[in-house]
C-alpha cells in the first residue's frame, strides 16, 4: 500500500512538472501528437505498474464518485461500440479524445482516488511549472521564437495570418495554455488565502499578468466567477455571511453587465446577449459552432456519434470576420466540453459526467474546512466555468481527473 501511494504521488508530480512542460520535437506543429504520446507513455506505465502491484483489489468502487466515473466510462464505451464510425472511436480525431484516452482518464482517477495522498508540495510544483510557462509566453509575446517552437521565420503574431489559431506556452494553442494557467491561478490564490507559503505570491502574480497579456476571455471569465462563487470555499467558518456576500456580488456582476455596454470584447457581447441582441459571431463564433451542432444531437441523442468522431460528421464550417474579410474554419471541436460530450458520447454519458463534477464540487463545499478540498475545489470550479468555452484533450483533460481524484474521499 505504501509503495502504491509513493508511485501515485510520483505520477501526479510528473503530470504537474515533466508533462506540463514537455515540448516535443517539431514545435507547435507536432505539439498535440507529441503530448499524446507522452500522456500514453506516462499513464500506461502508471496503470500497468499499479496493476502489477495489485492496486485494483483495494479500490472502493461503491463510493459515489467512483460509481459516477465508472458509469461515464461504461456509457462512453457503449457509445463507441454502437458508433457508425468503426475504429475511429479508439483514438479520436486530431485532439486524440477517443475511447483509449477516456479509459485512461477513468483508470487514472480510480487509482489516484484510492492511493494518492496529496500534500502542499504538489501545488508548489505546479506553481513552479506555471511560472516557467509564464516566462516562455512573455518572451513569445515580444515577437521572439525561443526554443524554435514556431515554424522558421514566424512568431506569435503570425497567428490567424500565416497559420490557423494562436500558439504560445507549453500547451500549444493559447486556449489550452490559458486554461491550465487559470486552474493553477485559482489553486494558488486559494492556497494563499488559506495561509500557505507566501512564496506563491510571485508565481501567482506572474501567472495573472501572463493571462492578462494573452487576453483569453474564457480563462479570465473562469477566474472572475471563481473569485465570487469560491468565497464559501475559502471562508467556511462564516458560511452564512459569506454566502450572502456571494449572492450580493453575483447580483452586482449581473447588474454591471446589464447596464454597462462596454467598448467591445466579451463584456459587450454579454451585455448585448442579456438584451436579446444575439450575433452568432460572438465568442469567436462559438454561438455559430454550437448552433451548427444541434442537428447532430438530434441524430443520436442518447449515445452520440462515438467519442472523438465530431471531425467525421457533416458540420458546416464556422467563420471569423476580420478587416472586412471572412475566414472559414472546419469544425473539429465543440468548443464547449459539455456540448462535446453530448454530441460525441450522448446525453447519458453527459449526465454521468455532470454527476461526477457535481459530487466533487459538493464535497469541496461541504468539507471546505480542509485545505485540500478548498484549494482543489477552487481549481475545479474554475474548470467547470471555463469548460463552457473550451474542450478537453490529452493536454488538458488529465488535470481534470487529477483534481477529481484529489477531491475524492480519503481514508483517515
Amino acid at each position: 500500500m505504501a509503495l502504491c501511494r509513493r508511485i501515485s504521488y510520483l505520477y501526479a508530480l510528473a503530470l504537474l512538472t515533466v508533462y506540463a512542460l514537455f515540448l516535443p520535437l517539431g514545435g507547435y506543429e507536432r505539439m498535440m501528437e507529441g503530448k499524446y504520446h507522452a500522456f500514453l507513455l506516462l499513464s500506461l506505465a502508471y496503470v500497468l505498474t499499479m496493476t502489477s502491484l495489485g492496486a485494483w483489489r483495494t479500490l472502493r468502487l461503491r463510493e459515489p464518485m467512483c460509481l459516477a466515473a465508472l458509469a461515464y466510462l461504461a456509457l462512453t464505451a457503449l457509445s463507441a461500440a454502437l458508433s457508425p464510425y468503426g475504429t475511429a472511436v479508439l483514438l479520436g480525431g486530431t485532439r486524440r479524445d477517443g475511447l483509449l484516452t477516456a479509459a485512461l482518464y477513468a483508470a487514472v482517477f480510480l487509482l489516484l482516488a484510492r492511493h494518492l495522498r496529496p500534500d502542499r508540495r504538489l501545488l508548489y510544483a505546479a506553481a513552479a511549472s506555471a511560472a516557467l510557462c509564464d516566462l516562455l509566453v512573455l518572451v513569445q509575446l515580444t515577437g521572439r521564437n525561443p526554443l524554435w517552437l514556431y515554424p522558421a521565420g514566424l512568431n506569435y503574431f503570425d497567428g490567424d495570418v500565416a497559420y490557423s489559431g494562436f500558439y504560445a506556452g507549453a500547451a500549444g494553442n493559447i486556449d489550452f495554455t490559458a486554461f491550465l494557467l487559470a486552474l493553477c491561478t485559482a489553486a494558488m490564490a486559494a492556497a494563499l488565502v488559506r495561509g500557505w507559503s507566501k512564496w506563491l505570491l510571485a508565481p501567482l502574480a506572474l501567472t495573472v499578468w501572463t493571462l492578462w497579456q494573452l487576453r483569453v476571455a474564457a480563462a479570465l471569465l473562469g477566474l472572475a466567477v471563481t473569485a465570487v462563487l469560491g468565497l464559501p470555499l475559502l471562508f467556511p467558518r462564516r458560511r452564512r455571511a459569506i454566502w450572502a456576500l456571494t449572492l450580493l456580488l453575483t447580483a452586482a456582476a449581473f447588474a454591471l453587465i446589464w447596464f454597462f455596454p462596454g467598448d467591445g470584447g466579451t463584456l459587450s457581447e454579454l451585455h448585448r446577449l442579456l438584451h436579446g441582441d444575439v450575433d452568432l459571431t460572438f465568442g469567436s463564433s462559438r454561438l455559430l459552432i454550437w448552433r451548427s451542432l444541434l442537428p447532430l444531437i438530434a441524430e443520436r441523442p442518447l449515445l452520440g456519434g462515438g467519442c472523438g468522431t465530431l471531425y467525421l460528421r457533416d458540420v458546416p464550417p464556422f467563420y471569423w470576420q476580420r478587416g472586412g474579410e471572412t475566414t472559414y474554419f472546419a469544425v473539429t471541436s465543440a468548443h464547449n466540453e459539455y456540448l462535446g460530450v453530448l454530441v460525441d458520447q450522448g446525453a447519458l454519458a453527459l449526465l454521468a459526467f455532470l454527476a461526477l463534477l457535481a459530487l466533487a464540487l459538493w464535497r469541496a463545499y461541504r468539507h471546505a474546512e480542509s485545505d485540500r478540498c478548498a484549494v482543489a475545489g477552487a481549481a475545479l470550479l474554475c474548470y467547470a466555468v471555463t469548460a463552457f468555452f473550451s474542450v478537453a484533450c490529452c493536454i488538458t483533460g488529465v488535470y481534470l481527473w487529477l483534481l477529481l481524484a484529489v477531491l475524492a474521499p480519503k481514508e483517515r
